[in-house]
């Protein structure tokens, strides 16, 4: 369990109305840990993968319940098969949310355990790179810190929303212009809002930014509200604005799409339904020119990045700020605003055996 500025830190958020819950995400969410998926197989190889914002333990119930019978046993190359079984097989109870979650979670699973036997990377596997390394921009409010690690292009997480008024968007304003002065002219800015907004509040939040050349507002309203994503984009040419974060699978993705909801598409390939579905939604997406530069950081993230003609950059969340260290050893981490990927099998990560000391993990033997 990490306690940082995303748990602790005063951030906008969908509870950000009810005083009680306002001042952290930990008041409401609880702990935000990390769940992992391991697979392994008779002849000795494994694979590994992470599960999105939903905790683990309520997604357990569902893999000793269920998912181990359609998956024990199987060829774990037949990664598409698994996947449509399994979605098929929940969704009576799924659909979305923690079920997706954890069929992303072994979709990576699989992935990574197929590029360990074959001794190749995953992008290898899924069409290869299309650019030699990846921009990347940083999440967080450490703006001098980022710039002094060589990040150009910053996106910040709102810390006010509608329920704190004048003086909340005054502040908001106020993150936005002084981190224009640190980044300079040229970087872009982008807004991460997080749910937290309703139309009235993003509209002219959008507006009293326009002077510091934000590039896009993320997430403004909950993911249900499409009709208001369009309706604050209409309202906004000079902002883009993006999201998908917590949406999931292609058929959500499909509704953005037709919509016209948002400029820029943003699934989370722990949430969404693993890399497999991610690139179902980016070849979607890509039939009407939009850009997919999905949510989150780690190692499938990049993968799929780099190997996705219309995903021209990735995200870098700067969840350690407060010291701590990733549950994976060997993920990539960015160097002046890239990000480089090496030839490593599978996604190039491990668990951290001094982190999982004393932990329980899930893992499914064929």
């Amino acid at each position: 369990m990490n306690k940082s500025w995303l748990s602790e830190g005063l951030v906008a958020n969908p509870m950000s109305i009810y005083p009680a819950y306002r001042e952290k995400r930990s008041s409401w969410y609880g702990p935000m840990t990390s769940a992992v998926i391991e697979i392994s197989t008779d002849s000795g190889h494994h694979g590994l993968g992470t599960m999105g914002g939903a905790k683990g333990n309520l997604a357990a119930p569902i893999l000793t319940g269920q998912f181990e019978n359609l998956l024990i046993g199987q060829d774990p190359f037949n990664i598409e098969l698994l996947w449509e079984q399994m979605f098929r097989a929940s969704q009576f109870y799924g659909r979305k949310g923690a079920v997706i979650e954890l069929i992303s979670a072994i979709d990576l699973a699989l992935w990574d355990l197929v590029g360990k036997a074959l001794r190749q990377p995953v992008y290898n596997l899924v069409g290869g790179k299309t650019m030699d390394k990846i921009p990347v921009y940083v999440t967080g409010n450490f703006t001098e810190r980022h710039v002094s690690e060589g990040f150009r292009h910053v996106k910040l997480a709102v810390t006010h929303g509608p329920a704190d008024g004048a003086e909340g968007l005054r502040k908001n304003v106020a993150l936005v212009e002084k981190t224009r002065r640190l980044i300079g002219p040229d970087g872009d800015i982008m807004l991460d809002c997080y749910m937290a907004l309703d139309v009235p509040y993003a509209i002219r939040l959008a507006r009293e930014v326009v002077p510091y050349k934000v590039l896009w507002m993320e997430e403004p309203v909950p993911p249900d509200q499409p009709d208001s994503y369009r309706r604050i984009k209409d309202a906004v040419p000079d902002i883009l604005i993006t999201g998908g974060e917590h949406e999931f699978t292609r058929y959500g993705f499909r509704d953005l799409i037709e919509k016209k909801a948002v400029d820029i598409l943003q699934p989370d390939i722990y949430r969404a339904g693993g890399l497999s579905e991610l690139k179902k939604i980016a070849a979607m997406a890509s039939a009407y020119n939009l850009p997919v530069i999905p949510h989150g950081v780690g190692g499938p993230t990049y993968h799929f990045v780099i190997s996705t003609p219309n995903a021209p950059r990735a995200e870098f969340v700067d969840i350690f700020a407060q010291g701590g260290k990733p549950l994976l050893e060997g993920e990539p981490q960015p160097r002046n605003g890239f990000i480089e990927l090496s030839d490593a099998p599978g996604f190039g990560y491990e668990l951290d055996p001094e982190l999982i000391s004393g932990q329980t993990s899930a893992a499914l033997i064929w």
